[in-house]
């Protein structure tokens, strides 16, 4: 069997590339990790799920990527916005990462939740898969 390759950390990076380059700037900030007290609207890339899709001597995982979403206004106009951009800069998108083949990125699905507390919070998750191989 070959050596095995860490395919969920260039999972991260080449999403939050893409991200970075296909989110408009005035609809949020990208982020790995948000800070406490980070203000919204922003959009991070939660839970990378990855599943063995192999055969025996071949490494290639399916990965589901989360994206969390949060932003504050009177409306959910703001969230809706932000994570059409999201999904417009990585459904069908060609990934890159160093030593890593990636298949364009399938949108699964998302949910959109009603305002928090505050009244003015809203928050989101989107969800694409896609699979991951060593180059």
């Amino acid at each position: 069997m070959t050596d095995i390759v860490d395919l969920i950390t260039p999972t991260q990076d080449a999403v939050i590339a893409k991200l970075k380059v296909g989110v408009p700037a005035e609809l949020g900030t990208v982020h790995q990790h948000v800070k406490q007290d980070t203000p919204p609207p922003f959009v991070m890339v939660g839970s990378i799920d990855a599943t063995n899709e192999g055969s025996k001597g071949a490494q290639s995982e399916s990965m589901q990527v989360e994206l969390h979403f949060v932003t504050r206004g009177p409306s959910r106009a703001p969230l809706l916005a932000l994570m059409g951009a999201a999904r417009a800069a990585l459904e069908g998108a060609d990934l890159e990462a160093d030593g890593v083949r990636f298949e364009t990125p399938n949108f699964l699905g998302s949910t959109v939740s009603n305002a928090g507390p505050d009244g003015v919070t809203y928050a989101g998750v989107s969800t694409f898969e896609f699979i991951a191989e060593p180059a």
